[in-house]
């Protein structure tokens, strides 16, 4: 094995690890859906074991994204540069969707906070209906 496909191994390895850990997926249950043992997804993502093609495929499917997000950054194809008919077509994203991004963002970095925020609206509901019934 040379030193380069190493370096690809664990490149690859990182980033399938940052999806699964944005997911808050354990390896065991990765493995499960992947039909393997919970010790590959580990030397997959410490990049001591490569991935076949068709796992890569497997792995991008059941996260749903394109296989080359997994793959390092420079095998990525640079985005063309916009016309001018499709930079005037361009609109900056409203109020609305940047603040679901940032709230989707933060959710898969701290998934307790959805259980805070069930709860506070469970406790809403219950002083309503307190009110409602005073």
């Amino acid at each position: 094995m040379s030193a380069n496909s190493i370096d690809y191994d664990a490149e690859v390895g990182a980033k399938v690890r940052a999806l699964r850990l944005s997911y808050t997926i354990k390896q065991t249950d990765l493995a499960a859906r992947l039909g393997v043992q919970r010790a590959a997804v580990t030397r997959w993502e410490q990049g001591t074991r490569g991935l076949t093609v068709d796992m890569l495929l497997r792995i991008a499917d059941t996260f749903g994204i394109p296989a080359s997000r997994l793959l390092p950054d420079r095998h990525h194809e640079p985005a063309p540069l916009p016309t001018q008919f499709e930079q005037a077509a361009v609109v900056a994203p409203s109020l609305e969707e940047s603040a679901i991004t940032s709230i989707t963002h933060l959710l898969r970095q701290q998934p307790e906070l959805i259980i805070a925020v069930m709860q506070l609206l469970e406790q809403q509901t219950i002083a309503a209906e307190n009110d409602s019934n005073s």
